[in-house]
C-alpha cells in the first residue's frame, strides 16, 4: 500500500473525480459497504483502492459517505445541522478533518457561552462560498 500511494510523488495526493485520497477511501469503506453493498476496501489490496477512487461509478458513494461523515460530526459534536448548506459541506469536503473542526467549534462556543458572547456559526471557506454563490447555476445543471 505504501509503495503504491505514499511514494514521494503521491504525498498528499488525491485522485479521481472526487479527489479522494486512499486513506479517506479506506476510512469510508465500512459505511459505503453497509449502505451500498460495495465490497469493503482493504489496505492489503491497493490496486482495488486505486480502481475504486478512479472509477466514477465506484467513487461517488465514497464522496457521499465523506459528506455524511461531516454532517454527522457537526450535528453530534458541535450541535449544528449543516445538511442544508452545500457551502459548509463543500468546505468540509475541501479542508477535511470534520470531527476535529467540529470539536474546535464546540470548544469556541463553550468559551463564548461562558463569557456571555454570541455563538459562532460554522463558516464556509472560499470553496464553500463559491458553491453557495453559484448554487442556482449548479442546480440548473440537474
Amino acid at each position: 500500500f505504501g509503495a503504491t500511494f505514499f511514494q514521494p510523488y503521491y504525498a498528499g495526493q488525491t485522485f479521481g473525480l472526487g479527489q479522494l485520497n486512499p486513506l479517506t477511501a479506506l476510512q469510508m469503506s465500512d459505511l459505503v459497504h453497509k449502505v451500498s453493498g460495495l465490497p469493503k476496501l482493504d489496505v492489503e489490496d491497493p490496486n482495488a483502492v486505486y480502481k475504486t477512487i478512479m472509477d466514477p461509478d465506484l467513487t461517488l458513494p465514497y464522496v457521499a459517505a465523506t459528506i455524511k461523515k461531516s454532517i454527522d460530526a457537526y450535528r453530534a459534536i458541535a450541535g449544528f445541522d449543516i445538511s442544508h448548506n452545500p457551502g459548509l459541506t463543500a468546505t468540509l469536503y475541501n479542508v477535511g478533518n470534520p470531527e476535529q473542526r467540529a470539536y474546535a467549534l464546540k470548544a469556541e462556543n463553550d468559551r463564548r457561552r461562558a463569557a456571555g458572547e454570541p455563538e459562532k456559526l460554522p463558516e464556509e471557506n472560499y470553496y464553500g462560498w463559491l458553491v453557495n454563490d453559484k448554487l442556482d447555476e449548479l442546480k440548473a445543471l440537474f
